[in-house]
């Protein structure tokens, strides 16, 4: 398994396992006990979105791809309100889960992944024993048959073992008794390295999802506490993101044949955010990044017959992004997004930079200070460019007449 998986999974995990850390008042004082605990079974079944050619038909196959049938067991955390924004979020559950997926209609070219994961369920309304949820899963998808960047003629969506995987969907739910939950929902699954490897156009699912969930002993109690208004805030935040990504270059040999080599490039981006957090829940801001993307406009030469990647001035791979900012705060953990736009890119001949960007990922904060999170930048709102891996600094302050309120 690539290394840089590892290491993303890992993360993600510290992310969700530390313990749930909030400032000391988000804290209601109760008598210890354990979550409520949960296990459920679900079954999916999607259709492959065409967002290239080769699931278009331009395949071994000569067909579109067609269907899915997905399968997922999940153990699920039930929180109570223990925690402030366990309240807030009208107490979600998080847990762990594993994800196995069969193409209808792929004799086994792309290979039938899985994936390990973890989830969480937000209700966004509730009633007596009806929820409407928004449900995310983000984790390491694996099992795929690993590809060269142009194979038999053709180009692969995916060329490694291992992608990241991330689920999202519409939910709604009824209660069934006192231990069993079903659920309906509609999702979209997408699965992409991140460039780490190529061919890496990914692999895009609409679907529809049927869930059955058992919970152990019975539900939870809701605790409620007074929740205090919110004391709006200023803050900054300086990152900095280290990032690498392959890029691929075709080549014509003498003989007519089509040849494929992909070349490795780092990448390094600072950013500066402004946001205010309006409330318990949201912030909203603007920033900019400056970014030294060693891809951009890459370009190869012949030497002796064997391609090398071609020299370049620092300058020219200095790139410049605005965008707004939207964070959903759960705690100390942070969802965000941000679509950027780039004001500044050096114009490189024959070739087409996308002139925006997407953002989307989580951040922890350590401390009150310290910033480590990790993002997948994306552009047209469908592919992954690369993957950032955030640390950095954060300031926050009040107006001088909202500190004694």
């Amino acid at each position: 398994m690539n290394k840089i998986y590892r290491i993303l999974l890992l993360l993600f995990f510290v992310f969700f396992l530390l313990p749930e850390q909030v400032n000391a008042e988000d804290t209601t004082k109760v008598k210890k006990e354990r979550f409520r605990k949960s296990l459920s079974f679900s079954y999916q079944f999607s259709k492959v979105v065409e967002t290239h050619a080769f699931v278009k038909g331009d395949n071994p196959m000569n067909e579109p791809y067609g269907f899915t049938n997905s399968f997922s067991l999940k153990y699920g955390i039930h929180t109570d309100g223990r925690k402030r924004w366990q309240q807030l979020y009208a107490y979600p559950v998080w847990g762990f889960g594993l994800y196995k997926s069969f193409f209808t209609n792929d004799p086994d070219e792309l290979g039938n992944p899985a994936a390990a994961f973890m989830f969480i369920d937000i209700p966004l309304k509730r009633w007596q024993k009806w929820s409407l949820n928004w449900e995310m899963e983000f984790g390491l998808g694996f099992n795929w048959n690993r590809h060269d960047l142009r194979e038999n003629q053709y180009y692969y969506p995916i060329g490694s073992y291992s992608t990241v995987f991330i689920d999202g969907g519409l939910t709604a739910t009824v209660a069934l008794g006192r231990n069993f939950d079903f659920s309906a929902a509609l999702t979209y699954t997408h699965f992409s390295n991140g460039a780490v490897r190529l061919p890496n156009l990914g692999v895009n699912m609409l679907g529809a999802r049927v869930e059955l969930r058992y919970i152990f002993i019975e539900r939870p109690e809701f605790k409620i506490q007074e929740i205090p208004n919110y004391k709006k805030e200023w803050e900054w935040i300086a990152l900095l993101a280290p990032s690498m990504r392959q890029v691929g270059f075709d080549y014509i040999t003498e003989e007519g044949d089509t040849l494929a080599r992909a070349f490795d490039y780092g990448i390094l981006s600072f950013s500066s955010t402004f946001n205010r957090q309006i409330s318990h829940k949201i912030k909203f801001g603007a920033g900019f990044d400056i970014s030294f993307n060693a891809a951009y406009g890459a370009d190869t030469l012949m030497i002796n017959g064997v391609p090398e990647k071609a020299p370049y001035t620092f300058g020219d791979k200095i790139l410049v992004g605005v965008f707004p900012s939207f964070e959903l705060v759960l705690g100390r953990l942070s969802m965000i997004a941000q679509p950027g736009f780039y004001v500044y890119q050096n114009e490189v001949e024959g070739y087409e930079s996308p002139t925006t960007y997407q953002r989307i990922g989580v951040k922890y904060h350590f401390f009150n200070h310290l910033v480590v999170g990790i993002n997948i930048r994306a552009f047209n709102f469908s592919q992954a460019d690369f993957i950032e891996w955030n640390i950095g600094y954060r300031i926050k302050w009040q107006k001088s007449y909202r500190k004694d309120e």
